[in-house]
């Protein structure tokens, strides 16, 4: 669990982006920091990043701490290996007014290449979510704690889908399923600049009516099926549980009535209206790296296709700026507790579990013995 809130305490939160190569993974690292740097240039009152020193992990030789933006730049290029890459941010918390220092960290996984390879690919990705688990769990045990320890558990998983797919395959729902059960997924169609308005329109629904109505993935976010008897009278219930149970997402938000809602709620529904997430990434200079300049000035990161630029920041064209603030601001802490309240004390149950079973195992064979 996540150290006590301290005076002035850096609050930790780990993004993780997930998907097969060439779908915008790390473009999308690039572009979130270059908003942030974007950001920060607007504070008057700069604040030096310090370092902060992540617990061990079997991907911490390749993490490090970016204090300025030319780490995060150069030619892109394939990730072959995972990386972490983290920079300090201020977030206003909106319900007590007061600004808090958050340690945000993005973990870059090498994109799932072979068909074959795909279930090799996403163990080591499951298991790196688990070690975070242990490492938290060693620490719960420990009869004196580290005051100052981190917490390096992955609060989110963003899945990138290929736009030039119609629907989700059997590849990415297996990924999605089996992500699911270790933290909080969210879905994202990297690359929409390759689809037109009516394909948008189309694959967003697709992927929803997938995740949700055919195969009930409890990615991030999604309502929970309330569970109901089944009274198994003749010629009743004919028909599969999906069919005669599952309502659309669509037909789910209908019952809301989203001015009479709290804040909260509000919240929810407005991720649920949106996502899967789009994301454009900007265009960059084939040797550095950096933003293209673009003719319009008003436009910070874009992509200009000749007959025209697209701002990677308008809500017309992308969800990115949307994601942002999901990410970083109004489902942060949601995002956090769940994964301590949900996924890590799933997981710490799943684990004492087994050692008390492996123990009663052993007592067994050595009463057996004798």
């Amino acid at each position: 669990m996540s150290p006590r809130p301290r005076k002035n305490q850096l609050t930790c939160f780990n993004i993780m982006v997930v998907g097969f190569s060439g779908v915008g993974k790390t473009s999308f690292i690039r572009t979130l920091f270059e908003t942030l740097s974007l950001d920060q240039q607007k504070e008057e009152n700069e604040t030096s990043l310090k370092k902060i020193k992540r617990r061990d992990s079997f991907m911490s030789e390749n993490s490090s701490i970016l204090q300025d933006q030319n780490q995060c730049q150069g030619p892109i290029e394939k990730t072959l290996q995972p990386y972490t890459i983290s920079k300090e941010i201020v977030d206003m918390d909106a319900t007590n007014h007061k600004r808090e220092r958050v340690m945000l960290t993005l973990i870059d996984t090498p994109g799932f290449s072979a068909e074959y390879l795909v279930d090799k690919q996403l163990y080591d990705i499951i298991k790196y979510i688990e070690h975070q688990f242990d490492l938290t769990l060693a620490e719960e045990s420990k009869v004196k704690r580290n005051p100052k320890a981190v917490d390096t558990q992955v609060h989110c998983c963003l899945y990138f889908i290929d736009p030039k797919k119609t629907a989700l395959d059997e590849y990415d729902i297996r990924i999605l399923k089996k992500l699911s059960k270790r933290v909080n997924v969210i879905p994202v169609i990297g690359k929409a600049d390759n689809l037109t308005l009516a394909q948008r329109n189309r694959l967003k629904p697709s992927i929803i009516r997938d995740i949700y109505t055919a195969h009930k993935i409890p990615i991030y976010g999604m309502p929970e099926e309330e569970k109901e008897e089944d009274n198994d009278d003749e010629g009743k219930n004919k028909g599969t549980p999906d069919e005669r149970n599952r309502k659309t997402l669509d037909e789910f938000l209908a019952e809301f009535n989203y001015e009479q809602e709290d804040t909260e709620v509000q919240s929810i529904l407005d991720y649920l209206h949106v996502v899967p997430f789009t994301f454009i990434a900007y265009e960059e200079e084939p040797e550095t790296g950096r933003p293209i300049c673009v003719s319009n000035q008003h436009i910070k990161l874009g992509r200009d296709f000749g007959w025209g630029v697209i701002d990677c920041l308008n809500d017309k064209y992308s969800d990115f700026v949307k994601l942002k603030n999901v990410l970083l601001s109004s489902h942060r802490r949601y995002l956090q507790l769940d994964t301590v309240e949900k996924y890590y004390e799933q997981y710490r149950t799943e684990k004492l579990m087994y050692k008390r079973a492996t123990r009663i195992g052993i007592a067994s064979a050595v009463t057996a013995s004798h």
